[in-house]
């Protein structure tokens, strides 16, 4: 297949430029695909027409695109590598250069088989053929059909927003070829970024069948128990491992209009018939609710409409208010904070599976809910094993990568115990799935869906054939759950661990609470990283990554705050001088260091990234340096990786001047810019030249570990710890003073903001020296600690951390 060729040397072809489909064009395009992206000519446009006429549809989706949040292109100049044009002028000729076609039409069965009829003919040997439908059959689509056609049409159903979303249904028919299906999955995966699941031909595929029983469960313990939509949104949120919108708040971004469609499609499809082959035990429930049907008529479809089940308003003041829907009345009211006391105790529990046994097993009003909404949940999805796809796996990883759970429902039922789950469904006077009861029967009371070490899991799988199945890891993918079960964990601390990788390569794990501060155990683990891997020996590289959501978020402001009211000036020293030290050992140490930055990688965290020797970025990396938005600077380096960069790169370009460089690091710190991707790092200049970028999450700590072991093999040196670092003097450097004096003038900066970006402006000057000279990189250290514990001393840098800590949110005072 085609596909195996390098992104840069493919071509797709999207049909199709409403939301979906001109989205997923942007992420062929963030993927290096030259992508062509089609829609109708619009009505009424003269076959003679010029291109901007007859193009409009595909061109207007393009102008929505660049103007989007978040964005659907990972870097705006992305953009070039798509190209508008109409179904009617440009089909024949962009399917005929094309790797991979994606349909991405409306959802009529006749239209879809109209456009692959052409499709069919024009498609050259070894393209593939997709669409995107979201629950049309794929054997449909591809009835009438020449057969060759067929074995290469198979189903891709992206997730709204693709980019961001991680999962990707690949759906073959009974007509696909095992071959383009094995293809596009591993394409998928490699080229994508995206988590493939595959799913078998049957209605709404996986995803949309479990999830919308899951939803239409919700509306009905809603109304049955009286349940306001703060309250569900609260049960049905973190407390059980899933997103902060909920449910309601989940509909209003979708789309109560689309949730209606699914529905629709499915009571359509299926049958209320035990003896039918598309029984489905739920039938009754897949009808749009009478308080949904009412708002389709007022027009309430969420979002899009502004206003679904909640609405945002301008209060008194023009303060922005947010009000939510009484399900009695209709009407809007402002929003009420959810009291559901019998889990305000179960809610703070840290460990997630510990924390959702107790709230399912909750006696109060709360595991009520639960209860009625969970236990119906699961025993739906067991039904479906062996009927939409193979295994339970599937759907807990389509439930996880299509809406954000941290547990699938199979692990979440293992977390509540399944012999508890089987009688508390026999008490609601529901029928345990065969597939559970067969389950029980052979491995005992205890029995999970899921069993064996990290390093060696299995699932159930029913069936003729019914046992434990391994649970295979791809090839490229190191998961460190498992690497700590199978190996001996070199050193941790509380919130940092030595790993072996094997093949001589290390890896320092962060594995602090939610977003992984540079806490004390952090702090240890680098400090002292290269002691440990001496008294071990025979290692020749690290990797410093993680697998949680955020790489690192910087420093513990909490702590750094409690030194400066306690006026503890020499113990922030300390630290600070500590972390600078520990950085400047990971550049200059004896091995070479590949960090993997991924998701939040701000303020200090972005600073562990820049001292490696290379970077390994996974490309949904939000990166810098944001310390002015807590009334401080960078000073764990940050400041120096800008001047010993932009001296650098000067050294290697005839009558280079640092300067550019310069400027475009000290307009990133002063206004605490952070990336929206990789690959916007890199023009940002927190990635290097030569850093790479991996789409796929999970694939990230293997590719830095290749990288280590080349630049191992390469014969990587360490670079000169006293080497001479070029910045460019007062003469210079006083151009960025005036500009934070003419920002705090135009009303677009504080007194304060102007304060710290003159520090800011003070530091990449080498100090304001009398003119452009030569410096070391500790007397850059040097500056930024002074700066940074001077900063620490203002009123309103203290206030600013406070506001942070208390809020979440930065303060401009």
């Amino acid at each position: 297949m085609s596909l195996h060729r390098p992104p840069h040397q493919l071509v797709a072809t999207v049909l199709g430029a409403g939301t979906m489909g001109a989205q997923i064009a942007a992420h062929l395009a963030n993927a290096g695909i030259r992508t062509h992206l089609l829609d109708i000519v619009p009505r009424g446009v003269a076959d003679d027409a010029p291109a901007s006429k007859r193009n409009a549809m595909a061109l207007g989706a393009m102008n929505m695109m660049r103007k989007a949040k978040p964005a659907p292109f990972m870097d705006a100049s992305f953009a070039a590598r798509v190209t508008p044009g109409n179904l009617d002028d440009d089909l024949e000729r962009a399917v005929a250069e094309s790797d991979l076609v994606i349909e991405a039409v409306i959802e009529r069965l006749d239209i879809k088989q109209a456009l692959f009829t052409r499709v069919a003919a024009a498609a050259k040997d070894g393209a593939i053929l997709t669409s995107n439908t979201s629950g049309l059959a794929i054997s449909s689509i591809a009835e009438g059909l020449p057969l060759k056609a067929r074995a290469r049409l198979v189903g891709m159903h992206f997730f709204n927003p693709p980019r961001y979303m991680h999962l990707l249904e690949v759906v073959p028919s009974a007509y696909t070829d095992p071959e383009v299906t094995t293809a596009l999955a591993r394409f998928s995966d490699r080229v994508l970024g995206k988590g493939v699941v595959l799913c078998r031909d049957t209605p709404n595929f996986i995803g949309n069948r479990v999830g919308i029983a899951e939803m239409l469960l919700t509306f009905k313990a809603t109304a049955e128990g009286g349940y306001t939509i703060e309250e569900v949104d609260f049960l049905n949120g973190p407390l059980m491992g899933r997103p902060k919108t909920g449910s309601y708040r989940l509909g209003d971004m979708v789309g109560l209009d689309i949730v209606g469609h699914v529905v629709g499609n499915l009571r359509e499809a299926l049958s209320p018939d035990p003896e039918a082959s598309n029984y489905d035990e739920l039938f009754e429930l897949m009808v749009v609710p009478g308080m949904l049907q009412k708002m389709y008529e007022r027009k309430m479809l969420g979002d899009k409409t502004q206003g679904g089940f909640y609405k945002k308003t301008r209060g008194a003041g023009g303060k922005r208010e947010i009000l939510a829907l009484d399900l009695e009345t209709l009407e809007y009211r402002p929003t009420v904070k959810p009291r559901v006391d019998d889990l305000k105790d179960i809610r703070k529990t840290w460990d997630l599976r510990e924390r959702v046994a107790a709230a399912l097993r909750s006696e109060g009003r709360g595991g009520e809910f639960l209860r009625a909404v969970y236990l119906p949940l699961f025993n739906y999805a067991a039904n479906r094993v062996g009927e939409i796809c193979e295994t339970a796996r599937e759907i807990d990883d389509a439930m996880r990568w299509g809406y954000g759970w941290q547990l699938g429902p199979f692990e979440l039922w293992d977390a509540v115990g399944v012999k508890w789950g089987v009688t508390q469904l026999e008490q609601q006077g529901i029928k345990p799935a065969a597939s559970v009861l067969a389950l029980l029967e052979q491995h005992g009371d205890d029995a999970t869906w899921y069993s064996g070490r990290p390093s060696a899991p299995t699932v159930y799988v029913p069936g003729d054939d019914a046992g434990y199945r391994d649970v295979e890891t791809p090839a490229g993918v190191i998961i460190l759950k498992a690497v700590k079960d199978r190996t001996k964990v070199i050193h941790n601390t509380f919130t940092a661990s030595l790993l072996d990788l094997g093949d001589g390569v290390a890896c320092v794990e962060f594995h602090g609470p939610k977003i992984n501060v540079i806490d004390q155990g952090v702090q240890d683990m680098l400090s002292g990283v290269w002691e440990q891997l001496e008294k071990t020996g025979g290692f020749r590289g690290l990797v410093i990554g993680d697998q949680s959501d955020n790489f690192c978020a910087g420093a513990n402001l909490y702590q750094v705050l409690d030194a400066a009211e306690n006026g503890q000036w020499d113990e922030l020293t300390a630290a600070i001088n500590q972390l600078q030290q520990s950085l400047m050992g990971l550049r200059h140490g004896p091995l070479p260091v590949v960090t993997a930055p991924h998701g939040l990688t701000l303020g200090g965290g972005a600073e562990i990234a820049m001292h490696g020797a290379a970077i390994e970025a996974h490309a949904e990396l939000y990166m810098g340096l944001v310390e002015i938005g807590v009334g401080v600077l960078p000073a764990g380096g940050g400041l120096k990786e800008i001047c010993r960069r932009a001296s650098a790169w000067a050294s290697q370009v005839p009558d280079g001047d640092p300067y550019p460089f310069v400027r475009r690091g000290f307009e990133n710190a002063a206004a605490g810019k952070v990336s929206t991707s990789a690959f916007e790092s890199k023009a940002n200049g927190w990635l290097a030249p030569g850093d790479r970028i991996t789409f796929h999450k999970s694939r990230v700590i293997a590719a830095a570990k290749a990288r280590a072991i080349a630049l191992a093999e390469a014969g990587w040196t360490p670079p000169d710890r006293d080497e001479p670092i070029h910045v460019i003097g007062a003469p210079r450097g006083s151009s960025f003073m005036l500009g934070a004096q003419l920002f705090e003038w135009g009303g677009y900066a504080t007194a304060h903001d102007k304060l710290i970006a003159r520090k800011i402006a003070y530091v990449l000057s080498g100090g304001m020296t009398p003119t452009a000279t030569t410096v070391t990189a500790q007397r850059l250290l040097d500056l930024e600690r002074e700066a940074f514990v001077s900063l620490c001393g203002e009123e309103k840098t203290r206030a600013r951390m406070q506001h942070m800590l208390q809020t979440g949110k930065p303060l401009r005072n």
